[in-house]
């Protein structure tokens, strides 16, 4: 029987499960699929193994996950962050439930792709609270999460079978999407040195 996911991750489940995508990261068997349902009740989290969820999840505040920490070999959660009010914290607990060497799969709609605008308001979804494009996405990340407390193990521009002759003013068809995959990691002994100047000020304004 085929499963019925939800309908922006299924365009690219095949793929992602031919190219070993699915296997590398999403083969554990804690997983969780967060935001699973979109606009869509009748659909199933992205693996079989997944546990779904969303904001009337038992115990889930929808701020902090209803998991101990280190207890998920990994998060998934699929044209869901852009929605959320508070990113930094998403992330930070999506961070803390995964497992050292497990990992945080984000995909976003690619702010040049689907919102095909520089600013705010979104044409096609007005709850979406921010536009993204790679370097955004990963801003972050960086700003949510410690610095060697997780490495970037894959990001990248998803545009299968995207129609490029639709302008601004036509919804974008095909994929549209930017894909992250963070690993955490334990951290080191110990941390990044203070910054210092790498030149004498008073030699320069001589």
């Amino acid at each position: 029987m085929t499963r019925r996911i939800g309908q922006e991750a299924a365009k690219s489940l095949a793929a992602r499960t031919h190219s070993g995508f699915i296997a590398r990261y999403l083969s554990g068997a804690a997983i969780l699929d967060i935001g699973y349902r979109g606009y869509n009740p009748n659909v199933e989290p992205v693996v079989p193994q997944a546990i779904g969820v969303e904001l009337d999840y038992p115990g889930y505040d929808g701020h902090t996950l209803p998991f101990a920490d280190a207890s998920q070999d990994a998060v998934f959660n699929s044209h869901c962050l852009e929605h959320i009010p508070n990113p930094t914290n998403a992330i930070q607990d999506w961070h803390r439930v995964v497992k050292i060497g497990g990992f945080i799969v984000i995909i976003v709609p690619h702010q040049h792709l689907y919102e095909k605008r520089e600013i705010r308001p979104s044409r096609w979804n007005p709850d979406h609270k921010r536009f993204y494009t790679p370097s955004s996405l990963l801003a972050e990340v960086e700003q949510a999460l410690a610095p060697n407390h997780y490495r970037v193990r894959h990001l990248a521009d998803n545009d299968a079978e995207y129609s490029y002759e639709l302008g601004p003013d036509r919804h974008a068809q095909g994929c549209f999407e930017i894909e992250l995959v963070i690993q955490r990691i334990a951290p080191p002994p110990w941390t990044l040195e203070p910054g210092e100047p790498s030149w004498d000020l008073d030699v320069i304004q001589q």
